[in-house]
C-alpha cells in the first residue's frame, strides 16, 4: 500500500493537477511581472552553431509578452572585472518567462522556445528603456514538476546588450532608436541630386547604377536636405567622395562630396582615433619597404 496521499496524484497527472499549476504560474507572472518585448534574430542562418557566433544578425520582429524578474539583486548592479580587453562592465539580470506564453505569442515558425542570441526590450528601464541579450535558456529550473516532459517555464539569464552593427528595424521606434544612438555612425556632406532618402532605408554606391553591383552599401539614420548632412550606419564596403549615394527604397540619388571616417560624434564618448592617426603619421616612414632593415 503507498504511504503516500492517494486524493493526490503529483506525479502522473497530466490534466487537472498539471493544468492547476501551469494556470497559477501563468497567473502569477501576470500580476508580479511586467511587459517585454521577444526580438528574435530573423535570420536563421546566422547561426554558427560551431563557433557560437551570429555574423549576420538580423532583427525585424517583436513581440510583446510578460515577464518576471527573478533575480532582483543583479538587476541594477553591475559586475565589473578586467579581461584581456581592459574593464568590463555587464550589467546581467534574470527573468521568467512562461511557456504557454511563449507558445501563444511567439510565432512557432520563428522559435519553439527562447534561443540563446535573441533580444529582449524592457520599456521602462533607464527611462527610454533597455535592450537585452540572451545569455542563457534554462528549461529546467522547475526540474520537471508533476512528471511533466516540458517546462511550466524558462529562466532567461540576461546580459545588457552591446551593439556591434546587426541590422535591427523593427518598426518600433523606442526600439530602434536605442540602436540609433548606440550605433558606429558617420555623416556624410552631400551635394547636387534629387529625392528624399527614408530613415532605416539602404543606400548604395555602384559604378553603374544597379544594386546587384554595389561596391558598398549603408542603412540611413539621419537626412537633413537644409544641411546636406546625410548620417548613415551599417557600413558595409568602401564610401566613395565624388560618386552618388543611391536610396534601395525611396530612389534618392545625391553626390558624395566628402567625410570623414574618424570623425567624433558628439553623442559618443571623446574617442583616440583621430588623435593616434595624426599622431602616427608624424612618425611612420611611409616609403620604407622593410620596417625590419635590409640584409
Amino acid at each position: 500500500m503507498p504511504t503516500t496521499s492517494h486524493y493526490f496524484n503529483n506525479y502522473n497527472a497530466r490534466y487537472s493537477e498539471q493544468r492547476i499549476v501551469e494556470d497559477i504560474i501563468c497567473e502569477s507572472i501576470k500580476i508580479q511581472g511586467f511587459d517585454a518585448f521577444y526580438i528574435p534574430n530573423s535570420n536563421a542562418t546566422a547561426r554558427d552553431v560551431l563557433f557560437g557566433e551570429d555574423p549576420l544578425k538580423s532583427f525585424t520582429n517583436y513581440f510583446q509578452i510578460e515577464m518576471y524578474l527573478s533575480n532582483s539583486t543583479e538587476y541594477m548592479g553591475e559586475q565589473e572585472f578586467f579581461s584581456k580587453f581592459g574593464l568590463e562592465i555587464r550589467n546581467q539580470v534574470k527573468v521568467i518567462l512562461s511557456k504557454r506564453s511563449f507558445t501563444e505569442k511567439i510565432p512557432q515558425n520563428t522559435n519553439t522556445r527562447p534561443l540563446e542570441g535573441d533580444l529582449v526590450y524592457v520599456p521602462f528601464l533607464n527611462g527610454s528603456g533597455e535592450l537585452y541579450e540572451i545569455k542563457f535558456v534554462d528549461q529546467n529550473k522547475d526540474y520537471f514538476a508533476l512528471g511533466r516532459n516540458v517546462p511550466y517555464f524558462y529562466e532567461l539569464s540576461l546580459e545588457k546588450f552591446k551593439y556591434s552593427n546587426e541590422t535591427i528595424q523593427t518598426g518600433n521606434q523606442d526600439i530602434d532608436g536605442i540602436v540609433a544612438d548606440d550605433s558606429y555612425s558617420i555623416t556624410l556632406n552631400t551635394g547636387s541630386g534629387s529625392g528624399t532618402y527614408l530613415p532605416s532605408e539602404y543606400i548604395y554606391q555602384s559604378p553603374d547604377g544597379t544594386s546587384a553591383n554595389a561596391t558598398s552599401m549603408a542603412i540611413v539614420q539621419f537626412w537633413i536636405p537644409s544641411s546636406n548632412s546625410l548620417t548613415i550606419t551599417n557600413i558595409s564596403g568602401d564610401i566613395l567622395s565624388n560618386s552618388i549615394a543611391i536610396g534601395a527604397t525611396s530612389n534618392a540619388q545625391y553626390m558624395i562630396l566628402d567625410f570623414n571616417l574618424l570623425q567624433n560624434e558628439s553623442k559618443h564618448d571623446v574617442y583616440d582615433n583621430l588623435y593616434i592617426n595624426t599622431q602616427a603619421n608624424t612618425i611612420t616612414d611611409t616609403t620604407e619597404t622593410n620596417a625590419f632593415g635590409r640584409i
